[in-house]
């Protein structure tokens, strides 16, 4: 009997054996355990991502929370490594065995993976998420150096004593994160990738204004105890103690960080150029196509989408006249009637609490355009969403709002972020357009239901290509005026934020295929949009930093309206909106050509055609 027992033991052990080495090292038999494999091998390398997704912290599984993400060039090879990982991975798979979704997620990792590897070729690439990627990892919109602080003072959840631990254990490793990151700049720097000059000033602005803050007001402290006392789980004197714990840090570990780099930065600005675009970098032309590729998913150039932008611009201005025209106002300079009327003083905000009235209004209108949710969406309305003021420090360099998907362990509601530092440039008939894009029902509405999708992999409901997101974000502001919630004042904001978008796509291939250089490209978007000056001056400046990332949205935007087109001519009246938006959003992020593919099925199987992705 015992030998029995044995043998049975062995046998089961044997089998265990062979499970967790297909699972963790092998071929699993499903490919969604692969993808979940090699997305547990990206939130590994990256803690501050999971962090942020706030899946984990504080839990028993949290192995990462007391870790920040490498900013050395191993991060950069690391993800180099995962990526050929990946695509051999995905290429062990047959697709000719795959259906449905699985099909699907082999289709969306190969493209995924193979295009990563494209930008490997470039030893100044550098990724710090979907959005935010090019060859500088010091700049002032997503650099290094400025992320660091918002991540540890926003992200870094505080409920007792083992994550303050743990928060301080972050704030020590400061000095090594900088120390690697210093090691990446004098990577580029000896291969000609240094940024923009104005760049380098900006980010030594930044650095020197958090340098100035003493430890007990700088943020790294405040905002620990503002978030200790929410917690309302620690006393008041283990706040105090740990506080005094925390300035320290700042004090011997940040600090010394941080004025490490402001040298090696104010170095790097005597050998910084004036030129703008990424043509001046060794085999530029060529990195730029892959960005544009990237960011859009198509394979258009540089000179298609500049064509492009220059006829939708054209267009849009000819509709933005018309529009002025219905409101009896002049219709020559359309950008520059749009300006008179932004600074009409009727529309903006004012007194002593402009600032809270201006956030005050934006929630109304979410929770206004949140009641119809139902009229055009199977999800329904959402359960909640916030409008927060930007952090000060990241004011002077940020766009004038961003979304920020709901944690997924529902601790924190979808957020709508709003740049406040100018009150007097918020127009009352342009806030409907930014609030549908950025909240509902544009980002935020569809991050937080992609989070939810059932029988697909973390990676399908989390990660989001640009032309996907962003395009959908215009889609949705399109989808407000639908509903009838905009006046004929506000739909003119609404065809101001698509030339806003049109526009950028001129300005983008103009800055980095054209030569353009940042004040010609400044003078374009103020000419033919009307924004001000100094909000075109930030987005231009971001534009720099983060080549072909602008050209997603319209490009995005432009696929979206034309999928719909198609469905509706071909299905007539058995099109229904509500599916149609289902099947956009119910397949998580996809690539332009992946989507068109999906969106085909759907509409083959509506018209009771053969499917051959989703049968």
């Amino acid at each position: 009997m015992l030998p029995m027992i044995i043998a049975i033991l062995i046998i089961v052990a044997l089998g265990l054996i062979g499970l967790i080495y297909i699972l963790f090292w092998g071929t699993p038999p499903v490919i969604n355990w692969a993808v979940e494999r090699l997305g547990l091998r990206m939130m590994l390398t990256d803690p501050e991502t999971l962090t942020t997704l706030g899946l984990l912290d504080n839990t028993l599984l949290d192995f990462h929370s007391g870790s920040l993400t490498d900013a050395s060039p191993h991060y950069m090879a690391a993800l180099r490594q995962l990526d050929r990982d990946g695509l051999t991975l995905m290429r062990r798979y047959d697709p000719a065995n795959l259906a449905e979704q699985k099909l699907v997620t082999y289709e969306l990792m190969t493209w995924y993976f193979e295009q990563n590897l494209r930008g490997h070729r470039f030893d100044y690439h550098w990724v710090t998420n979907p959005v935010f990627m090019g060859p500088y990892p010091v700049n002032h919109v997503f650099g290094v150096q400025v992320d660091l602080i918002n991540f540890l003072s926003t992200y870094h959840k505080i409920k007792g004593k083992r994550s303050v631990r743990r928060y301080l254990q972050r704030l020590e490793m400061v000095e090594e994160k900088i120390s690697g990151l210093l090691e990446s700049l004098e990577a580029r720097a000896s291969g000609g990738a240094l940024p923009p000059r104005f760049v380098i000033k900006k980010c030594l602005v930044q650095i020197a204004d958090f340098l100035s803050h003493s430890p007990d007001e700088n943020v790294l402290y405040t905002s620990f105890i503002t978030r200790a006392n929410e917690a309302g789980i620690l006393s008041e004197s283990a706040i105090t103690s740990w506080g005094e714990k925390i300035q320290g840090v700042i004090e011997k570990v940040v600090f010394p960080a941080y004025s490490g780099l402001q040298s090696v930065l104010q170095e790097y600005e005597l050998q910084a150029s004036e030129e703008d675009g990424v043509w001046k970098l060794p085999d530029g032309t060529a990195y730029y196509n892959f960005l544009l590729r990237n960011h859009t998913t198509t394979d258009m150039t540089a000179d298609e989408i500049h064509q492009l932008g220059l006829e939708e611009v054209e267009r849009l201005s000819n509709l933005i006249s018309e529009g002025l025209e219905g409101l009896g106002l002049p219709i020559e300079e359309p950008g520059r009637q749009l300006q008179s009327l932004m600074e009409d003083p009727q529309y903006h905000f004012s007194g002593e609490n402009q600032r809270q009235a201006i956030m005050d209004e934006y929630q109304a209108v979410l929770d206004e355009v949140n009641l119809h949710m139902p009229q055009i969406f199977t999800h329904g309305s959402l359960d909640a969403i916030e409008v927060q003021r930007l952090p000060l420090y990241k004011e002077p360099d940020s766009p004038i709002a961003y979304a920020q998907a709901p944690a997924m362990d529902g601790s924190r509601p979808g957020m709508m972020w709003i740049n406040l530092r100018n009150p007097e440039n918020v127009y009352r008939w342009g806030m409907r357009t930014l609030a549908y894009h950025e909240g509902i029902p544009g980002h935020v509405y569809q991050m937080a239901h992609a989070q939810k999708i059932k029988g697909l992999p973390t990676f399908r409901r989390t990660y989001f290509f640009n032309a996907y997101i962003e395009g959908w974000a215009l889609y949705a502001e399109r989808l407000g005026w639908e509903l009838g919630l905009e006046d004929d004042l506000s739909n003119l904001g609404r065809l101001q934020a698509l030339i806003w978008r049109a526009a950028r796509l001129v300005v983008d291939t103009g800055i980095h295929a054209e030569r353009w250089t940042r004040q010609e490209a400044i003078d374009y978007m103020v000419e033919k949009t009307g924004l001000p000056i100094r909000d075109v001056t930030t987005e231009v400046e971001r534009y720099i930093v983060m080549p072909g990332q602008a050209c997603a949205y319209y490009i995005g935007y432009l696929k979206l309206r034309s999928l719909r087109q198609k469905a509706e001519a071909v299905l007539g009246d058995a099109f229904d909106l509500k599916i149609f938006h289902d099947v956009i959003i119910n397949n998580g992020g996809l690539p332009m050509n992946l989507l068109q593919s999906v969106v085909d099925e759907y509409i083959d199987r509506k018209a009771g055609l053969k499917s051959k992705l989703l049968e």
